[in-house]
């Protein structure tokens, strides 16, 4: 059932931007398995759109794809067109507030958001969750330096753990703060104090993006933030 709700949001993905792309554009793709679902259909119908460049949140979307799709360098591109990706909880109760960081990409997935003018988020239905930020989700994505990692640990005053045998693309670490978290933080409080602690190079807490497509048993629905 998972599966046919992310296919759902992946086509309707496709089909907006197949809608809105009337002009070159560049575009970053997300990571995880509704991205991978997404960048199936767009490498099976690239040709529809107009010439486009991609920037990829991982190396795996960027291998998955490179044979077909047309990359820019990573350090190449000031801003995107738009930016297609999943999210791993969305918050209702906190205005549409994003986990992200499930698959350790999350501080390339957030350069790429926070640079494009037009962002699109694929869900399945049971991604949307009510309650403190990671009711769901059960955990906020940490990405560290190795270097004085346990400095770092020492000044993050909330449980959690390393993820065992992982490192992202950068070399860096991941630790997940169990969650939900106590107390009335908003996620934008969350991330800043997170973010003050040397050592954290990024917290896996986002903005809403313009469009959500939800994917549902037998369709998808947008809803515009």
């Amino acid at each position: 059932m998972h599966e046919e709700m992310k296919a759902h949001a992946a086509k309707k993905a496709f089909d907006i931007l197949l809608e809105k792309a009337k002009l070159p554009f560049k575009l970053g793709l997300g990571s995880g398995s509704t991205s991978e679902a997404f960048l199936k259909i767009l490498m099976a119908r690239h040709h529809e759109l107009p010439p486009f460049t991609c920037a990829a949140s991982s190396q795996k979307i960027h291998d998955m794809s490179a044979h077909i799709l047309h990359f820019m360098k990573e350090d190449s591109f000031e801003s995107l067109d738009f930016y297609i990706d999943g999210a791993d909880e969305v918050s209702l109760d906190y205005q549409f507030a994003m986990i992200k960081g499930g698959g350790g990409c999350l501080t390339r997935e957030k350069i790429l958001f926070s640079s494009a003018k037009f962002r699109m988020i694929m869900v399945d239905l049971h991604k949307l969750q009510r309650g403190p930020i990671g009711s769901g989700f059960k955990k906020i994505p940490l990405e560290i330096l190795p270097f004085g990692l346990r400095a770092t640990l020492k000044q993050i005053h909330y449980k959690g753990s390393i993820r065992k045998d992982f490192l992202t693309d950068q070399g860096a670490i991941i630790f997940d703060i169990q969650a939900p978290l106590g107390g009335q933080k908003t996620p934008p409080e969350i991330c800043q104090e997170l973010r003050q602690i040397p050592g954290v190079i990024e917290v896996g807490v986002f903005p809403p993006p313009q469009l959500f497509i939800v994917g549902k048993e037998d369709s998808a629905e947008v809803i515009h933030v």
